[in-house]
């Protein structure tokens, strides 16, 4: 082979690394960096896997249910928007709806709620409520018959079954009477019972948009959903945008972030900070490889200067060392990658043999593997490696052939 050829570098580093029978505290140190990057990779995909399975848990249960984005109808017809929301890829429909902040009551106990006017039959096939149901349908919400569909924990709390009779009192469109400001308020039948496994369970309730726009007397808006619901924030200000260009109006938009920004960007820092901490390991085991290296170079400054003698130039010889360190992180990056997605995919049936449940009995754990995720997972991790490769790489290339080997 040519001191030229370029696949010297990498000829020489592989026979480095295999050679470690001389090297018992070396082949130590380096077999601890290799279990390192591997459980660095491995803990960085198991776990943010599972944080991206309860984010699209919460997103789905909760902004499946609620307003995802909404336009204040104002004046005039609903209609006229829609030129600015056909054949937008990201809006899943479009369906009137009146919202409004509510008090259910039954007997002594009551219960703070988000009252939705909907449209039973547009909302049918959009609405996460519509496939949760556990008693009813949201086609029992019939104009003119005040019917309401409240969730399973309010219910529970007010101790009502379908066919109980509630009053629903609101706190807009109140009435001005002699006796002073007095806030609207009907008798509903419990029309049916909902439960999504969130806090949306306790502080939602749905009526026939006819029935609130007689409690409540007020338009209806147009409720947006969307097949991300975090395309939100972006799509209302291109709707906006458009408005002003297209229909020469200001549109007042509004959307989850109001009600649950707070909750979404809590997880989404908990998705970062646990990532920023797993990824320590990854960079505690380059570390390792940078004294593994170290001690190397101090063990084959001999060899070194000897293949410089015979015209290795120095970025060969640091060629030599960094294949050899990239050659441990790489075995660690693939053990890591492949316990980590063997783990992931099969994560709530290790847990049941273990007779762990993280969430209630019943409840599987929810994992979502995002393939650019693990890629960035495994980029990070060589990139890391790569970079602690280049100290002992380049102090290696700097060895003095004249100096090591005059008294050899």
């Amino acid at each position: 082979m040519s001191l030229a050829s370029p696949s010297l570098s990498l000829f020489v580093g592989l026979r480095y690394w295999r050679a470690r029978k001389d090297t018992r505290f070396v082949s130590f140190i380096t077999l601890f960096s290799v279990l390192g990057i591997a459980l660095g990779v491995a803990a960085l995909i198991i776990v943010s896997s599972v944080m991206n399975g309860l984010e699209g848990r919460l997103k789905g249960k909760i902004l499946g249910a609620v307003p995802q984005l909404v336009i204040e109808a104002r004046e005039g017809s609903l209609s006229r928007f829609d030129p600015l929301l056909s054949e937008d890829p990201r809006i899943r429909g479009a369906v009137p709806m009146l919202t409004s902040e509510a008090m259910v009551q039954r007997g002594r106990e009551l219960g703070g709620v988000q009252l939705l006017g909907v449209e039973p039959e547009q909302e049918a096939p959009l609405s996460a409520v519509a496939s949760h149901m556990l008693y009813g349908n949201l086609a029992d919400l019939k104009a003119g018959e005040y019917q309401i569909i409240l969730g399973s924990q309010l219910a529970r709390h007010l101790n009502v079954l379908p066919g109980d009779r509630v009053r629903v009192m609101t706190a807009q469109g109140a009435r001005y009477t002699p006796m002073g400001r007095v806030p609207p308020q009907r008798q509903f039948t419990v029309a049916g019972v909902f439960e999504l496994g969130s806090d949306i369970d306790k502080g939602l309730a749905l009526i026939n948009l006819s029935d609130a726009q007689r409690l409540i007397r007020q338009k209806p808006d147009l409720r947006l959903y969307l097949h991300d619901a975090f395309d939100a924030p972006l799509l209302s200000q291109e709707l906006a945008a458009k408005a002003k260009t297209q229909l020469g109006e200001e549109l007042v938009l509004t959307d989850w972030r109001s009600q649950y920004g707070q909750l979404f960007s809590a997880v989404k820092m908990e998705k970062r900070m646990m990532s920023l901490l797993l990824g320590l390991i990854i960079a505690v085991a380059a570390f390792n490889i940078v004294s593994a290296l170290v001690m190397m170079v101090t063990d084959k400054t001999a060899d070194v200067a000897i293949l410089k003698t015979l015209g290795l130039s120095r970025r060969q010889v640091m060629g030599v060392f960094s294949v050899q360190g990239m050659s441990s992180a790489a075995l660690g990056t693939v053990v890591g990658l492949t316990v980590g997605l063997l783990l992931a995919n099969h994560l709530q049936p290790v847990l049941s043999v273990l007779g762990i449940w993280l969430l209630p009995p019943g409840q599987p754990l929810p994992v979502i593997v995002d393939p650019v995720q693990v890629a960035s997972v495994v980029g990070g991790a060589l990139a890391l490696s790569f970079l602690a490769t280049l100290y002992p790489a380049w102090r290696a290339s700097q060895v003095n052939p004249a100096e090591i080997l005059r008294y050899e």
